[in-house]
């Protein structure tokens, strides 16, 4: 068996100030971040990076979190559940495979912090970055559920 406590998730520095504004910053109607802990947005940020196709490799020095942090409330399951979605079968879900399934994560969790980087940078006005990710969900959900087609919402720029 694995000791998950020493396998590390890591993240590119290059993506401070995305994590700042969304985990760092007080939403100014609420007093609170718009995700209470980085782990959220890396969660977050792999799902949009998953949804979208986009992997983006790591650098050297990335920032880590312990595996463990995310078990201490179930969020791991997100880390099995995009290997079980890349792999498409059960054995990466074994501990001798849970590095391999932890990289999936982390490049899918970078391809959306790229993502998400860009759609504030796209709108900079809006200060606590809640329309913003709303208004992408919504485009998601309304894509998903073919209430709109592609062709309906304007072409991204990344």
């Amino acid at each position: 068996m694995i000791d998950t406590n020493g396998v590390q998730i890591k993240r590119n520095r290059k993506y401070e100030g995305v994590v700042d504004k969304l985990c760092g910053r007080k939403n100014p109607y609420t007093g609170k971040p718009l995700f209470n802990y980085n782990k959220d947005l890396m969660v977050f940020a792999a799902m949009v990076g998953y949804t979208h196709g986009v992997k983006e490799e790591l650098e050297p020095e990335g920032i880590q979190i312990v595996l463990h942090t995310y078990a201490t409330d179930e969020k791991d399951g997100f880390i099995y559940l995009i290997a079980l979605l890349e792999k498409q079968e059960a054995i990466c879900l074994k501990d001798d495979n849970i590095v391999d399934s932890v990289k999936y994560f982390e490049l899918y969790c970078n391809g959306g912090l790229s993502i998400i980087k860009q759609w504030l940078d796209d709108n900079p006005g809006d200060a606590d970055a809640l329309d913003t990710l709303m208004d992408k969900a919504f485009e998601r959900i309304t894509l998903d559920k073919g209430i709109l087609s592609s062709r309906d919402l304007p072409k991204p720029v990344w």
